[in-house]
């Protein structure tokens, strides 16, 4: 293998005004835009990936315990919880970061001139507020505390609708059996960039709603059980394990539950990231089979620019394979400077979008404002080995060009 090296770094040393500079050079930024494209489509990606399960769990807890039946948020029926089984045992567990209890209760809010259906969302002091205070336009999260004046937390696509602002309040109708009449202050407005979620969902205390519903104060719609990490590949393993130590105890407690997991409660959003994650393998195999058709032109100009020299090796008894190593090894640095261009690149353009957010998108469509950038060094070595690796394949298609030049007919080739 030394011997490839040496031979090939003393090859063609006089191409620089010929076409196999040219055609070095083109290679060269092919493979740097083909790297460049498949880092930034990977990154972009996980992005996605990383950014939709925040809202989703962030929202809706990574888990829900709900009464057997109901259908999680889709569920807009008034049912009912009692307290959690095993509650202690499940946040023992080492993945478990919080366990919130959730009530809910259909409104409607009427202003001088809409009506918009509404669910209230009522939480307590053990709801984790990161989510919603990251989603925070202006104002404050509620208070939850039942002796303060009624507050909720309003999303800017409700407050859009009804020409709501900040710090007004709202009249909101609970209809049932009797029509009872809330008013309440706007303390915030947010933006989770789900529409369907956006549009319907108001958060105030789990006081009032268990008031007007007539609950206990341990009570609830649902639980929502939230993890430390958002391990897709020990989920199912996860959700297994707190549903085998809630249904061991139901027997005992009373009433039958759903437990289900936010990938089966928002499966929409779970196909459309698989869509995406088809994407960027099409991507991937076309990137590398573009920067491979521009390396088999390289190589083929390459070779023929030296076919006399390889005369010259098989007249002194290397073999096609060593010759072919030969300009393997000349071609493979072809590939290193493109790697490495292309690397520099897209690193630059992925931590600059990732800091400036300089790339916006249509939330309405895409769920973010902006691209959303996960490097992970792990992943980007992971695709340079691979186009590597796969751009080398592809080089010895022209390589068993080799085995048909005959000596004796290139020799006289100047």
């Amino acid at each position: 293998m030394r011997l490839s090296w040496f031979i090939a770094k003393r090859l063609g040393n006089g191409e620089g005004k010929g076409l196999g500079s040219v055609g070095n050079i083109i290679a060269i930024i092919s493979v740097a835009i083909s790297i460049l494209i498949i880092i930034i489509a990977l990154a972009v990606s996980k992005g996605f990936r990383y950014e939709l399960k925040e809202k989703m769990t962030g929202f809706m807890g990574d888990v829900t315990v709900s009464p057997a039946g109901s259908y999680g948020f889709s569920d807009l029926s008034v049912m009912k919880l009692g307290a959690l089984p095993n509650r202690e045992e499940i946040l023992n567990l080492p993945y478990v970061k919080s366990i919130q209890g959730v009530s809910l209760r259909p409104a409607m809010i009427k202003t001088s001139d809409q009506i918009q259906g509404v669910v209230l969302k009522g939480v307590d002091s053990t709801f984790d507020w990161n989510f919603l205070q990251s989603s925070m336009l202006e104002g404050t999260v509620p208070s939850v505390a039942e002796e303060e004046e009624a507050q909720v937390l309003i999303s800017k696509r409700v407050a859009d609708m009804l020409s709501l602002s900040l710090n007004d309040k709202i009249t909101v109708y609970f209809v049932s059996s009797e029509v009872r009449v809330r008013r309440l202050t706007i303390s915030g407005i947010y933006s989770a960039q789900l529409e369907n979620y956006d549009k319907l969902y108001l958060i105030c205390s789990k006081a009032l709603i268990n008031k007007l519903n007539g609950w206990e104060e341990e009570e609830c719609s649902n639980y929502q059980i939230l993890f430390n990490d958002h391990n897709e590949k020990l989920f199912k393993e996860r959700r297994n394990q707190i549903s085998q130590l809630v249904y061991e105890a139901i027997p005992d407690n009373g009433y039958a539950v759903r437990i289900s997991g936010v990938y089966e409660d928002l499966g929409h959003l779970i196909d459309w990231l698989k869509l995406l994650d088809m994407n960027v393998l099409i991507i991937l195999i076309l990137m590398i089979a573009v920067a491979g058709f521009n390396m088999v032109s390289c190589v083929l100009i390459i070779l023929f620019e030296n076919i006399s020299s390889i005369g010259v090796l098989k007249s002194l008894g290397m073999k096609n394979s060593g010759i072919k190593r030969v300009f393997l090894a000349k071609c493979s640095k072809t590939v290193f400077y493109g790697l490495v261009l292309g690397n520099i690149l897209s690193i630059a353009f992925c931590l600059l979008q990732a800091k400036y957010k300089f790339l916006h998108l249509n939330p309405d469509n895409y769920f973010i404002s902006y691209v959303p950038i996960d490097i992970s060094w792990w992943t980007i070595l992971l695709a340079n080995i691979i186009c590597f690796a796969a751009l080398m394949l592809i080089l010895l298609i022209p390589a068993h060009y080799i085995s048909r030049i005959q000596p004796s007919k290139t020799l006289n080739i100047k």
